[in-house]
């Protein structure tokens, strides 16, 4: 019995396929935008946020900076420099510091076998790879302990700076001069996305142990002071015990807030997350309400069969049909126009993002390359349509199938 409303349902669909086929492209084209606007949205938030955590999304970077308000006798526009006694300073009197690395920079040639180039040379500990999310490639190493210990002349150099001394030569083990001080590089850093610099990309810099730096360059001062807190969600009250700090050896007020200057990456890393999401959320909103003016095309076709067929209906009651036979007659042609015009969306969707990930973009094109070319497909992608898509579907057939039941028979039987 099943089988056979089951094949009379398929025969009245059939019959008005030529009617149809303008909704289906409607249904189809809706599809394909929510999908690819979805997973366009996703691959850029994807990106934002791996862009976030190429310069380290888990620190915070302490410069100096210049008073802006007078505090005890003191007048104000004084500037605070940070020196190195302020590192043990910081880690004795506040709690929950995990990591925390000096950084010192200044600019010198580096040569290897007659190429020469001018670099930044930046002089950091051991765990500033972790905090700056520096990995090394296969084969090399970062500075440790003992290179740090033992003011060790080794470097660990960025991909770029790798390629324009070494070309296609592996760097590592190799000796470079610094300012005619020969150094052993260790390391090439593995290529990363990064949106957000201070001294341009590390693709571009150097690092040797900051006590190697401290006997080749004679600056008294600290360029900056990382700090990773132990638990991320300290990092305002982190800045807070700094500036705390800093401010009563210096002499300055804690409300102060241009003493010191705060980076906070953490912070960033959250509101940027939210931003990118922001987008997703509502590009994903776009392609629904594409969609929607499909489904509403879909109901506004049911009212119209449903009026068209109003004998027909009179006589299948007559004839012992029950409510529910007619409901699913009409919600079955429903489901059968979206489910054909979301099947060629959804196959067009997956094969333009497949498409575009064939697209080659290399870190040095990240930018919008990078941010527009690498949609995501995901399985919560397609669970998120499916749900936005059983809606429509239930939203689209269910009243004009209501209507279609409720028919009179006997009035049904004499509509013209």
């Amino acid at each position: 019995m099943r089988m056979q409303l089951l094949h009379l349902y398929w025969n009245e669909f059939r019959k008005r396929q030529k009617k149809t086929s303008l909704i289906t492209f409607a249904i189809a084209w809706g599809a394909l935008s929510l999908l690819l606007l979805m997973s366009f949205g996703r691959g850029l938030s994807n990106a934002g946020s791996v862009s976030f955590k190429g310069l380290g999304s888990t620190m915070i970077m302490v410069s100096r900076g210049q008073t802006s308000k007078p505090y005890q006798g003191l007048p104000s526009a004084r500037r605070i420099h940070i020196h190195m006694e302020d590192l043990e300073l910081l880690k004795r009197q506040i709690p929950g510091i995990a990591m925390i690395s000096p950084e010192a920079n200044n600019s010198y040639n580096i040569s290897y076998r007659g190429k020469e180039s001018n670099r930044s040379v930046n002089g950091v500990y051991p765990c500033f790879a972790q905090m700056r999310s520096q990995v090394p490639e296969a084969g090399g190493r970062f500075i440790n302990n003992l290179d740090q210990k033992n003011a060790r002349r080794v470097a660990f150099i960025g991909w770029n700076a790798a390629k324009e001394l070494f070309g296609k030569t592996n760097p590592v083990g190799k000796e470079i001069r610094i300012e005619r001080t020969p150094f052993t590089v260790v390391g090439v850093m593995k290529k990363k996305q990064q949106s957000s610099t201070y001294q341009g990309p590390d693709a571009e810099i150097v690092y040797i142990p900051f006590s190697t730096f401290c006997q080749i360059d004679s600056q008294r001062f600290l360029d900056r002071i990382h700090i990773r807190p132990a638990d991320p969600r300290d990092a305002l009250f982190m800045e807070n015990q700094v500036r705390r700090v800093l401010g009563r050896k210096y002499r300055f007020a804690d409300d102060d807030p241009n003493a010191v200057n705060f980076w906070n990456t953490i912070r960033d890393y959250e509101t940027g997350a939210k931003i990118f999401k922001g987008i997703e959320i509502f590009l994903s909103i776009i392609g629904a309400l594409t969609l929607l003016i499909g489904a509403v095309g879909v109901t506004n076709l049911m009212y119209a069969v449903v009026k068209e067929r109003t004998r027909e209906i009179g006589i299948k009651m007559a004839l012992g049909a029950r409510r529910r036979h007619i409901v699913m007659q009409f919600f079955l042609e429903t489901f059968a126009i979206f489910f054909k015009g979301t099947l060629w969306g959804t196959l067009i969707a997956f094969n333009i993002v497949s498409l575009v990930n064939l697209i080659p973009v290399g870190y040095e094109d990240f930018g919008i390359k990078a941010y527009l070319l690498r949609p995501i497909f995901s399985f919560d992608i397609l669970i998120v349509f499916l749900v936005v898509l059983c809606v429509l579907v239930f939203v689209s057939g269910i009243f004009p199938a209501l209507r279609a039941s409720r028919q009179n028979p006997i009035e049904a039987l004499r509509y013209e």
